[in-house]
């Protein structure tokens, strides 16, 4: 069994942990990601989105191992890395998969995340106009500061913080949850990840102003949009599979890193 290690840079923790993990797997690290049978990520859940976007082409199973702050992503903590690589050497794993979002930015940009698309005026001082299609029927037309369209990975990050509900890790499908509409009738809706979306927005512009809208993926790809446009998402994209050594209990970690329903 190959590995490939991809630490956060700018964590000591990580770069601690991937020296020790070198070490342990002196005869078993792979020359490069495409020949490896699973990439070992050390870091938050940052460095997990920023080691998907770099390898996205490999096609490869990540195993994460939480060096960072919430860790929803990651399969264990630092103290727990040798013992959980022994069962995963020893073939006790399984794998976890997770939805892509996969889409066409202006006809020509092609645009993935696998948290997150969000829609957002930016510094403008104009609201968004917003309409989304679902398989040719409108779903969803307002006006407000933007759009998050999540997958369930993504469910727990901005979504949630917007209002938006928390999906169960393997669903698939996504969540379009508006930020701060002006109308109060409009919520977030849930759509299946196999549909056919189509985002169009639209901005009121005053002559002089320098400010532009924005499309964040993951929150690491970042992109100045024109005063109007359309985004596509045709086709789900193909899967990411998480390395797991345990049965986990989405709902108890959920509660644990939310502090929800603590006894008084």
């Amino acid at each position: 069994m190959q590995f490939w290690i991809y630490p956060n840079p700018i964590s000591e923790e990580a770069r601690e942990l991937a020296a020790r993990l070198a070490a342990r797997l002196r005869d078993s690290l792979a020359e490069k990601p495409d020949l490896a049978d699973v990439v070992i990520v050390l870091g938050g859940d940052g460095t997990m989105l920023r080691a998907v976007r770099a390898l996205n082409n490999v096609n490869k199973p990540f195993w994460v191992v939480n060096c960072g702050h919430l860790g929803y992503l990651s399969d264990c903590g630092r103290d727990e890395t040798m013992r959980c690589l022994d069962q995963i050497l020893q073939g006790d794993y399984r794998l976890e998969y997770r939805v892509q979002i996969g889409g066409v930015l202006m006809n020509e940009k092609r645009i993935t995340a696998l948290n997150e698309l969000l829609f957002h005026r930016g510094a403008c001082v104009h609201a968004l106009q917003i309409t989304v299609h679902v398989n040719g029927s409108l779903a969803l037309r307002y006006r407000g500061d933007g759009l998050i369209i999540c997958t369930p990975s993504g469910s727990t990050a901005y979504n949630l913080s917007a209002g938006g509900p928390v999906l169960m890790p393997e669903m698939e499908l996504l969540t379009l949850t508006p930020i701060c509409s002006q109308s109060l009738s409009t919520v977030p809706i849930v759509v299946s990840s196999h549909d056919r979306l189509n985002v169009s927005w639209r901005m009121a512009y005053r002559e002089g102003e320098e400010e532009w809208p924005d499309l964040t993926a993951d929150g690491q790809e970042k992109h100045l949009l024109p005063l109007e446009g359309e985004l596509e998402i045709r086709e789900p994209m193909p899967p990411v599979a998480l390395v797991r050594t345990r049965d986990a209990d989405f709902y108890a970690r959920l509660q644990h890193r939310m502090h929800w329903n603590a006894e008084e």
